[in-house]
């Protein structure tokens, strides 16, 4: 997608509703006391306005074309028009600034320059900040519950089933990879030579002859074939183990209680659903409760209303902790 594009030194900008116009005559003074060539220095501007435009266009349409769904030109228009205003403010912040190549070195600014360099420096970085910040905001949106490629979080509907499918991967990849160290170990007893040992576990385990390479050719480090299982056995254990404690979760279901404390009537609750244990104050805790409240991991979900983290072991102990400390009493 291209929302911005540059014709006889102008650059147009169409994203939504948003339209903007930039000549780069209107910028080329911003420039004259960096360079003696302002005109390149503000094509180069309005070039990398627009590829940063662009870019970003194009990533939010691979996001959505991952996810099937529709293109969401409003997040394409908000991005657009704020960037556009952060490097406006990025030029008039560089315009302040002076280069004594320029402007001679008799009696230079130099503390004043410094200064308003760092502003300079402050209001550029704000732009990769808001680049950065939007592109995760739109992966956010797009796959609410992370990417496949992407670690599986608990709070994904299909998180379970997504471990389990990891699972039978992990132990196939095991299976696949006993089978092709008894082929090496055979094999190396009749003196066969690499190139036959990649062919005959390519045949045999269903592994591509690149993979199998990898286990049979060996680096300069290394003094013996074969394919190592311990990785692949550990987190197969992890992921078993995660998959009993969320089916656990689910198992036990949301539950809710309130405590009375210092700030009142203070709803603990269990969210099975989004594998959150939240918070809910009736009101808005002080300033020391919220820093208490940070400081053990709970972060404000407005969406939810409550502060929460991730449900645990960790986090209903987190949870005791806090209640405990405002209400000068253990929770039940």
């Amino acid at each position: 997608m291209i929302i911005a594009a540059i014709e006889n030194n102008i650059l147009a900008i169409v994203a939504g509703t948003f339209t903007a116009t930039i000549a780069a005559e209107d910028i080329e003074a911003q420039f004259n006391a960096l360079t003696h060539f302002p005109d390149r220095r503000a094509n180069t501007e309005l070039a990398d306005l627009a590829e940063r435009l662009n870019l970003f266009a194009a990533y939010v349409v691979e996001l959505w074309d991952k996810a099937c769904a529709p293109i969401p030109e409003a997040e394409i228009e908000a991005f657009a028009r704020r960037h556009v205003d952060l490097t406006r403010r990025y030029w008039a912040a560089e315009g302040r600034c002076m280069n004594w190549f320029i402007t001679g070195p008799a009696r230079f600014p130099v503390a004043r320059n410094e200064k308003r360099m760092r502003i300079s420096d402050a209001r550029r970085a704000d732009l990769k900040a808001h680049e950065a910040t939007a592109r995760n905001a739109v992966k956010r949106k797009a796959f609410p519950h992370g990417a496949d490629d992407e670690p599986i979080r608990s709070g994904d509907p299909s998180a379970m089933q997504r471990i389990v499918t990891r699972i039978e991967e992990l132990a196939l990849s095991i299976d696949r990879m006993k089978a092709a160290n008894a082929i090496i170990r055979r094999m190396e007893k009749d003196l066969a030579t690499e190139e036959d040992m990649i062919a005959a576990v390519a045949e045999n385990t269903g592994l591509s002859p690149d993979a199998a390479a990898r286990g049979i050719k060996l680096a300069p480090w290394q003094s013996q074939r074969g394919f190592g299982t311990t990785n692949n056995r550990a987190e197969l254990r992890r992921l078993q183990r995660r998959l009993a404690a969320l089916a656990k979760m689910k198992e036990r279901g949301t539950q809710s209680q309130e405590v009375d404390t210092s700030a009142g009537a203070v709803e603990i609750k269990e969210n099975a659903d989004m594998a959150r244990i939240q918070l809910i104050f009736p009101d808005k805790p002080d300033e020391p409760t919220r820093r208490m409240l940070k400081a053990n991991g709970f972060r404000w979900s407005p969406s939810q209303g409550a502060w929460q983290r991730h449900l645990n072991e960790a986090g209903r102990y987190a949870a005791q902790r806090v209640l405990k400390t405002i209400s000068g009493a253990s929770a039940a």
